[in-house]
């Protein structure tokens, strides 16, 4: 008697447990229009909402109101008021916004190697050691 080998995904599914697909629901909040972006700048350190608009083409101050609120109400990022006068905001991943580092790489690998005409200007797959190889 032979065994098919389910896979991880597989098991997942097969959960008693779950409400929804755990898989949609990451891409559900990385996957808003922006999202992944701002959680992108963050990865490069705290940010004001001015260094947003500039670093991020095509934003609008009201979008990224929109989805700063929203990340901040799931606990990936932090508010924190630095001034009084003039007010100035920054924002930070939280600790469970850091955890989007992996998601964010794998899928990162991913389009370097597989869908490389929509991410360098050459078109050539490299893997994502190969890339950060060239950049020192």
């Amino acid at each position: 008697m032979t065994h098919s080998k389910c896979s991880i995904i597989e098991t997942v599914y097969n959960n008693q447990e779950l409400k929804s697909c755990p898989i949609e629901t990451t891409f559900r909040v990385i996957g808003k229009k922006w999202a992944v972006l701002i959680i992108r700048e963050m990865f490069r350190g705290t940010r004001q909402f001015n260094r947003f608009l500039e670093n991020i083409e095509g934003i609008t101050p009201k979008v990224l109101t929109e989805r700063l609120r929203e990340l901040e109400k799931l606990g990936i990022v932090e508010r924190s008021i630095v001034s009084d006068y003039p007010i100035r905001v920054e924002y930070k991943l939280t600790d469970l916004g850091k955890e989007f580092e992996p998601v964010l790489l794998a899928a990162a690998s991913f389009s370097m190697r597989y869908i490389p005409k929509l991410v360098f200007k050459d078109g050539r797959p490299r893997s994502f050691m190969e890339s950060k190889l060239r950049l020192i």
